[in-house]
């Protein structure tokens, strides 16, 4: 049942692995999306450029806009660049999951193996125990059903967002050439926004499709497990629902960890007792570090880069407890996450 250093090691070589294959997933969509606007820009500047010249130097009619070759080859080339990158995102993230599913899926049995006894017969069934093969092939096709276009119509919002730049340009009277700069402007954030939301589509389905698999994995050993526990990576990163729920130790059948979008937190198999297992032998200490202990170790700066100002403030005070740091929340089209909820809404305590 304890935790050792080798199983720690073990959780924060798998997570390394597993950031590995998102940061190059993230790389990718970056280039690609950098690439993409570039070209765009390209041709809305051209596009806008036509415009004034056939209202010379004003906003023509808003038909004579609709009319415009060059601006209509514009929102084309908007739309055919963000199916492109959608479909990148997709395959991306699709072969993101199946590297991290692997990973998952491949360590759960040296995870438990470093738990029990050293050369133990059990020790060896669980190191060698293996999956079926087409277990990553199931875990990728339920992570291409989450992998909606309906959920993030990118394309159909840019060109939305260049045709209001057009018709405010029209009806407000702007002065066209600071109309025209600040629709480039604001096409960019609508593009760059597009970014965000795959980024985040992407690296939440990979760390999803890994922490299913982890959970696959420790089913099939489930002779030998008495639950799992939460791990969260202890750093000024870590969101303080994260750390409350860091240490937690959920029965065997309950999925997660359920931590929000983008959450790299980890499930760690918990095997039964030594004496549970007919080992009459003494268990090793366990080695899991104390998230609140951990916390209150590191330094002011730290604190408050995990907390923020009035969040630490109201915690050192008493005001608010430590597990009031982390509530469950329903996600619509995704699945309920645990999150840190906002001031307002978090219960206050008397500390007269």
């Amino acid at each position: 049942m304890p935790i050792t250093s080798e199983t720690l090691r073990l959780v924060e070589q798998m997570r390394r692995a597993v950031n590995a294959i998102v940061d190059n997933v993230t790389r990718v969509l970056v280039e690609a999306w950098v690439k993409a606007w570039d070209q765009m820009a390209f041709e809305v500047a051209l596009g806008i450029g036509e415009v004034l010249q056939a209202g010379e130097g004003q906003w023509p009619a808003r038909k004579v806009i609709e009319q415009t070759a060059r601006m209509m080859r514009a929102l084309d080339v908007i739309a055919a660049a963000l199916a492109r990158l959608a479909e990148l995102t997709r395959s991306q993230t699709l072969a993101g999951a199946a590297g991290a599913a692997r990973i998952a899926l491949d360590g759960q049995g040296e995870l438990i193996a470093s738990q029990l006894p050293y050369g133990s017969t059990r020790a060896m069934a669980a190191r060698y125990r293996r999956q079926q093969p087409d277990t990553v092939d199931a875990i990728v096709r339920r992570t291409a059903e989450q992998i909606n276009a309906a959920h993030w119509p990118l394309a159909d919002e840019a060109t939305a967002a260049l045709k209001r730049e057009l018709i405010r340009g029209v009806v407000v009277g702007d002065n066209p050439r600071a109309a025209a700069s600040r629709m480039l402007r604001n096409l960019e954030g609508e593009f760059n926004g597009g970014l965000t939301r795959a980024m985040n589509l992407s690296r939440t389905e990979i760390l999803s499709a890994h922490r299913e698999a982890a959970e696959i994995g420790q089913q099939e050993h489930g002779d030998v497990l008495d639950g799992w526990r939460w791990h969260a990576d202890l750093s000024r990163r870590t969101c303080p629902s994260c750390l409350v729920q860091h240490g937690k130790v959920y029965p065997l059948s309950q999925p997660g960890p359920w931590d929000h979008q983008q959450g790299r937190c980890a499930r760690v198999p918990l095997t039964k007792s030594w004496a549970d297992l007919g080992f009459d032998i003494p268990e090793p200490p366990d080695t899991f570090v104390d998230a609140r202990e951990w916390f209150d170790r590191q330094s002011e700066a730290d604190q408050t880069a995990i907390m923020g100002r009035s969040r630490l403030d109201l915690l050192k005070r008493g005001e608010i407890d430590w597990d009031d740091l982390s509530v469950m929340r329903d996600n619509p089209g995704w699945r309920p996450s645990y999150r840190v909820p906002p001031l307002k809404d978090t219960p206050r305590r008397s500390t007269a």
